[in-house]
């Protein structure tokens, strides 16, 4: 063999081993090129949660490394055979996604790639061919190469991604094939992932936007709460002030005290009708600007106006120059006609007794920056008739008092001779009622603490549990109290300081309840509270949690601290209680319940409580 023989054998040798080489480098760089775009897909769905960024992310990234300026992703159901675009990117149809028919894409090319489940690199000449076979239709704007490839969930078609190009010189290689098919294979896990994200997102923003709600509806339902507790509170005290109010001066003060309490009562007035209705007095009157006012004849202020309509009204500004502009009012800038011309907010409500209108109570506003709401016009009508109901009982009162004035008077002076026989009985009766009352309140009181005693109590209980009989729905409760360590408190520091402990217990239960519930002793360190009007059973409870506060707070008594508790039970009125005593027993047994989990806590009568009492019972 001669030295060009071999030369040409080593050199198509080595043209072997280059061509071997070149082809492993396109390899490796074919898996560099796909790994990094795996890479990248999977960063993609590390960070996007959003579906509409999600898409023009992978498109961005098929354009870095292949021809894909025109580019789509479809979703595909087997079952309904319907198809749904979820991004369309294309140079030729600048269509919008809502202008996508299903229709369009299962007669073409997209549709055949579904049907088949293989990837389709498809030129004009292929294209000419699956249509005259029938497979396709003619769709769109012709394209000079498409190259689509099946989206799949195990063997499950859900869709197609395709990328097509309309320069005919610019071809797909198998290495885009490839590359674009690897693409395809994780974006599906892609998606999901993406999906999975945005769904846990879109569910908390729910959750979040829920909490928030029931937040809002909780805080509205706590106002709402408060706001009828205080106009509770409010009309309880304004029925108090008829008997307690020493004059009608006073009484009208402390009503004002009252209405400040709901709502801003600066300048606030009572206008009276005279028994001819021809006048009107103003018994009570405060405002920034005059000092009183004077009785007047009826005009037609803002004070006539309600009179007239018999119903409350809020006037502003605005309202106030209608009415003026309709003749309804009369503008008038002097003081004494009080129909606050010069006010920014003016609200009044009529005092009807019996369908009659006696008068008027109104509040204005000065101060351009406040006025009054709708919800304030609600509560000053509610409130006037409370209140139009106390000015008649206390106006009649008053009349009857100086009525009985009077004839004491005429009695007094007709009667001389009689006077002294008069006096001398008087005081006998009031001393007899004083000893009276004396009796039936030792008779009635626990001694100690001034509370009330076992009698006392269970002639209440008994005639709560005949109310509840006849009313149903009322809401009561009966809570039974146990001290802790009083016994070793008594033995160890003496009677004196056991009976100053019972006392300061009792002023601390008093201040835990209502004034209308009942705290009564039943002997030794046993107290019981009689729990009404609730408005919800849950009440009871808080109450409950109230009195061990105070009852764990150290004593002070005779220079010692002391220390104790209370073992709470609770028990509700219920309709199959047959006995009131049968209430004051379940209550019992809530608490030894109490005692038997650690002291210091309440515990809430149940139906297996009586069921262990009754087995109990059954033992013995």
């Amino acid at each position: 063999m001669n030295e060009s023989t071999k030369l040409n054998k080593i050199l198509r040798q080595a043209q072997n081993k280059l061509r071997r080489l070149t082809l492993l480098a396109q390899r490796y760089k074919q898996a560099y090129i796909t790994q990094g775009a795996l890479l990248r897909l999977s960063e993609l769905a590390s960070t996007i949660s959003d579906m509409r960024e999600f898409y023009p992310a992978i498109h961005k990234m098929v354009s870095e490394l292949l021809l894909a300026e025109n580019f789509y992703v479809v979703f595909y159901d087997q079952e309904s055979q319907q198809f749904s675009p979820q991004y369309f990117s294309d140079e030729k149809d600048q269509l919008t996604i809502s202008q996508l028919p299903s229709s369009s894409f299962a007669s073409g090319l997209t549709g055949y790639v579904a049907r088949t489940g293989k990837p389709l690199l498809c030129g004009t000449t292929e294209f000419n061919q699956l249509i005259a076979q029938g497979h396709i239709q003619a769709l769109g704007s012709p394209c000079a190469h498409w190259l689509g490839i099946p989206l799949c969930r195990g063997n499950q078609v859900i869709g197609v991604m395709a990328i097509q190009s309309y320069n005919a010189e610019q071809l797909y290689t198998d290495s885009d094939i490839d590359l674009f098919f690897s693409i395809g294979l994780h974006t599906v896990t892609a998606l999901d992932r993406v999906k999975s994200r945005e769904l846990l997102e879109d569910t908390v923003r729910q959750r979040t936007k829920q909490l928030q709600n029931i937040n809002t509806s909780l805080q509205k339902e706590i106002k709402e709460r408060t706001n009828a507790e205080q106009l509770q509170a409010a009309l309880y005290r304004i029925s108090e002030l008829t008997a307690s109010s020493r004059d009608m001066s006073s009484f009208y003060q402390a009503m004002h005290k009252v209405l400040s309490g709901l709502m801003p009562a600066e300048n606030c007035y009572i206008a009276l009708l005279s028994a001819d209705n021809s006048k009107l007095t103003f018994p009570f009157y405060l405002d920034q600007y005059s000092v009183s006012a004077r009785e007047r004849a009826l005009s037609r202020g803002f004070t006539e106006y309600v009179i007239r309509c018999a119903d409350a009204k809020l006037i502003d500004s605005s309202t106030a120059n209608k009415l003026i502009e309709s003749g309804e009012i009369h503008r008038d800038s002097s003081p004494a006609n009080q129909s606050g011309y010069n006010s920014s907010s003016w609200l009044g409500a009529p005092l009807i007794i019996e369908q009659k209108v006696i008068g008027v109570i109104a509040l204005q506003s000065y101060d351009t920056s406040y006025s009054y709401t709708e919800n304030e016009l609600n509560i000053l009508k509610f409130v006037s008739q409370n209140i139009a109901v106390a000015i008649q009982r206390k106006l009649a009162a008053e009349q009857q008092k100086h009525q009985q004035e009077e004839l004491e008077r005429k009695v007094f002076e007709s009667t001389r001779e009689l006077r002294q026989t008069n006096l001398f009985l008087r005081l006998q009766v009031e001393e007899r009622k004083k000893a009276e009352q004396k009796l039936f309140y030792e008779a009635n009181h626990d001694a100690l603490t001034g509370l009330a005693n076992r009698q006392m109590f269970l002639q209440q209980l008994k005639q709560q549990f005949a109310l509840g009989k006849r009313q149903p729905n009322l809401h009561a409760a009966l809570l039974f109290i146990d001290l802790d360590r009083f016994k070793l408190i008594n033995d160890t520091l003496g009677h004196h300081v056991g009976d100053a402990f019972l006392a300061e217990v009792s002023k601390r239960l008093l201040s835990a309840v209502r004034e209308h519930d009942l705290v009564a002793r039943l002997g030794g360190d046993e107290f019981v509270v009689l729990l009404t009007s609730l408005l919800v059973d849950a009440d009871a409870e808080d109450v409950a949690e109230r009195i061990i506060e105070k009852v764990r707070e150290p004593f002070l008594l005779h220079g010692q601290e002391v220390l104790s508790g209370a073992s709470i039970g609770i028990a509700y009125f219920q309709n199959d209680h047959t006995k009131a005593e049968a209430l004051l027993r379940d209550a019992d047994a809530a608490m030894y319940q109490a005692k038997s989990l650690g002291r210091n806590r309440f515990v809430i009568f149940t139906e297996s409580m009586r069921e262990q009492m009754l087995q109990a019972l059954k033992t013995i």
